[in-house]
């Protein structure tokens, strides 16, 4: 493992572990979780997962990067089991202390998991019982996969954790220019420059960098990748071994706060299945 990889984990685990307590505080966060809930549950039959709603004893989650919850909270009507596996402990604390006691129906697990780290992952301090290997009907990661040091070898491990015949969907956003005028971070404007701007084109001021908040320099630490386009995430998938890639742009745009702006963010949903 890389000093590169511990360092940028470590940011995104002291940044996560900060703000897991009032993560679903802010009005545009908790704007955000139910457009993703929206999104999931208008296509769940897209999905094709073995969603209850289909007749199925139970149905597995595996909620990657799970936050405080918000993909088991929305699909908690389609599924009888969830895990949620983060890097942060404490988001790991709210996701079991939100969701046992708002969904008690739902048997519930949790471990601290970095599936970017080794295609073997260990999991420490955990409540999960994985049995095999192959465990789960569907997997999730909602809005994290930007922060992921290595999406490649994430997704081959969420490949591995799946049942034959597993799906597994990624909801994050694609990628956009940034241009000087419109500033917002380094690690934004490194990811997936266009065809027609430089890198120079797109550094920050020194100017522009005296004015981040110190929010935003946290959280700068912690992005990987500016979004990502279909070309992008099928080549993630199939590269990973599955089939049926499907890919869909949402609506409704994301409206993020960074750095004292309103941030406009195009999403998408992409799947995969596991033969």
């Amino acid at each position: 493992m890389s000093h590169e990889h511990n360092a940028f984990t470590a940011a995104n685990r002291e940044t996560w572990d900060s703000k897991a307590k009032d993560y679903d505080a802010k009005p545009w966060q908790k704007k955000i979780a139910a457009q993703v809930a929206s999104a999931l549950d208008t296509h769940t039959t897209w999905l094709a997962a073995n969603w209850i709603s289909e007749g199925n004893k139970e149905c597995r989650l595996l909620d990657y990067a799970c936050g405080t919850g918000s993909v088991t909270r929305a699909l908690s009507s389609q599924i009888t089991h969830a895990t949620g596996l983060d890097i942060s402990s404490q988001m790991l604390h709210q996701y079991t202390t939100l969701l046992s006691s708002s969904h008690p129906h739902l048997s519930l697990s949790t471990a601290i998991t970095d599936f970017c780290s080794t295609a073997t992952p260990e999991y420490s301090n955990t409540s999960a019982t994985f049995g095999s290997s192959a465990h789960y009907d569907v997997a999730g990661v909602a809005l994290g996969f930007h922060h992921f040091s290595d999406p490649s070898l994430c997704i081959s491990n969420l490949y591995a954790s799946l049942k034959k015949g597993g799906v597994l969907f990624i909801v994050d956003w694609l990628p956009k220019e940034v241009k000087r005028d419109e500033h917002i971070g380094s690690a934004h404007a490194h990811a997936h420059p266009s065809a027609h701007s430089s890198n120079h084109s797109a550094q920050p001021s020194a100017q522009q960098k005296d004015k981040d908040t110190e929010e935003w320099k946290k959280m700068e630490k912690t992005i990987k990748t500016n979004g990502f386009g279909e070309s992008d995430m099928k080549a993630f998938f199939e590269g990973a071994g599955f089939t049926d890639f499907g890919f869909v742009v949402l609506e409704e745009k994301f409206l993020l706060q960074m750095n004292g702006k309103e941030v406009a963010k195009t999403g998408f949903v992409a799947k995969g299945r596991k033969v």
